[in-house]
């Protein structure tokens, strides 16, 4: 789980933990093109948002998941925090 603030955020995040190239800068399974493609396909809709992974059915792919600001607040006052 990590509090993603921007793009760079996001995009970091998502090297790290979802294709797992941490410190590399070429995917030996996909090209740039497809890397760009995921990264646009699970983008979040906005910034400043939480982001987590979850195991999917299949067990390949982790699930890219997303916790707005939004909710956040709402929990907040859910929970009575200031």
């Amino acid at each position: 789980m990590k509090v993603l603030k921007n793009e760079t955020d996001y995009i970091s995040w998502m090297f790290d933990n979802y294709f797992q190239l941490s410190k590399a800068t070429v995917s030996p399974l996909m090209s740039d093109a497809e890397i760009r493609e995921v990264l646009n396909e699970l983008h979040p809709e906005s910034f400043p948002c939480i982001g987590y992974l979850t195991l999917s059915s299949s067990g390949c792919m982790p699930e890219v998941n997303y916790i707005s600001r939004a909710m956040v607040s709402e929990w907040a006052v859910e929970l009575d925090i200031n």
